[in-house]
């Protein structure tokens, strides 16, 4: 999920086109200069990853292949950068980004710096089964600053993305290319509440997001979480699950569930780059105004590891539930 705070750049480069219009100052133009900026970053990104598949990375764990439709490190993150900036230009999508602008200024003195300051009112679970399809793998996320999913933002300081991937860590079956969501192991796998609670938001209209696997992000959605539910656990503690397929939620608004209830499936709606789940505890039930809660799973195992609980788990991690 993209953010305004960390692409204000994407706002001034905008404004150069202002420069355009006979009433205004020319040296606005020197403004689109800035949309240069991002692509020196992603090319240099590419590069430096270019090779690294196999190998350790930036945060310690292993860089997953990429999936052949992508054609290559440059042009997926090129694709990247360049539906990042489309983000800007559909009504919808920039809607959403001002409202976590907005939001995520509100939160900022809710914000947790420390994970293990926190107690949670609630135990929670792992939001999915074993996968028979192969084994779920944190792909992003972790409790401090260096394992982040995204330290900046304050709804997602505590976020996971999961996806399923195979023993090579491929999260596509193998021959399909990853070109359509159900290519994806994850795509469609039961989504679990973490905890008992009550449904307190259901959104189940955006579509998958085209194009899987290649970087590039779906500017028509009409909610950067695409379909999610969010679930209220105790006071101030919400789970927050998304990119959910569309047509797959079961439960409804006020509607109370159990530790281990379907809410939805895998999906790839709203800005997402591949099928995964998004998954966050927060203080508040709307995302765009709440604070990451940090969140150690009960009764996970770890990279094959015996089961544990209390457990805070990072970025790289293969994971299985009990």
């Amino acid at each position: 999920m993209r953010s305004l705070r960390t692409n204000w750049w994407l706002f001034l480069a905008l404004a150069g086109f202002l420069g355009y219009a006979e009433t205004l100052p020319s040296w606005l133009k020197l403004l689109n200069l800035l949309f240069l900026w991002p692509l020196f970053g992603v090319l240099a990104r590419a590069l430096t990853w270019s090779g690294k598949e196999n190998g350790e990375g930036a945060r310690g764990a292993q860089e997953l292949p990429l999936t052949p439709v992508a054609g290559g490190q440059v042009l997926f993150w090129t694709r990247i950068a360049a539906s990042t900036a489309l983000l800007f230009l559909w009504p919808s999508a920039l809607a959403g980004q001002v409202r976590q602008l907005i939001g995520d200024r509100r939160a900022a003195s809710r914000v947790i710096v420390d994970a293990s300051s926190y107690r949670p009112k609630q135990s929670y679970s792992l939001p999915f089964h074993a996968s028979a399809e192969g084994e779920w793998y944190i792909l992003n996320g972790g409790p401090d600053e260096r394992t982040s999913h995204s330290w900046e933002l304050a709804s997602q300081r505590y976020a996971y993305d999961f996806v399923v991937v195979d023993s090579a860590l491929r999260r596509w079956r193998e021959g399909t290319g990853g070109r359509e969501p159900g290519d994806y192991l994850c795509y469609g796998e039961p989504i679990l509440a973490p905890a008992d609670g009550v449904i307190v938001a259901a959104r189940d209209r955006c579509r998958d997001a085209p194009r899987p696997g290649t970087g590039w992000l779906d500017p028509l959605a009409s909610h950067i979480a695409g379909n999610y539910v969010v679930i209220e656990h105790a006071e101030e503690e919400y789970s927050f699950l998304a990119h959910l397929e569309p047509g797959s939620i079961p439960v409804e608004e006020g509607e109370r569930v159990k530790r281990g209830q379907e809410v939805g499936r895998c999906g790839n709606s709203g800005n997402s780059s591949e099928p995964h789940l998004h998954f966050q505890l927060q203080d508040r039930g709307d995302f765009f105004e709440a604070a990451g809660l940090p969140v150690a799973f009960d009764k996970a195992s770890v990279d094959g590891e015996e089961p544990a609980s209390g457990r805070y788990l990072c970025r790289g991690a293969r994971v299985r539930p009990v």
